[in-house]
């Protein structure tokens, strides 16, 4: 497992509403924490359906922590 911590305003699909992976904010929802290796669902975002990175991007990002 390989953590990577960015912020929860970066449009990245571990920060997405939309990404299905496992994820965890931090107190203050500033900051999302989620494992660099693993691949999971798009759920309604632009790669629907698809197998996506926690960095992946789209131009169908919502931002889930505010």
């Amino acid at each position: 497992m390989s953590m990577q911590k960015i912020p929860a305003d970066w449009r990245n699909c571990a920060t997405c509403s939309h990404w299905c992976g496992r994820k965890m904010p931090d107190m203050l929802c500033k900051f999302v924490e989620f494992d660099n290796n693993e691949r999971a669902r798009c759920a309604g975002g632009g790669f629907n359906n698809g197998q996506m990175p926690g960095t992946g991007t789209c131009p169908k990002w919502e931002r889930q922590y505010k």
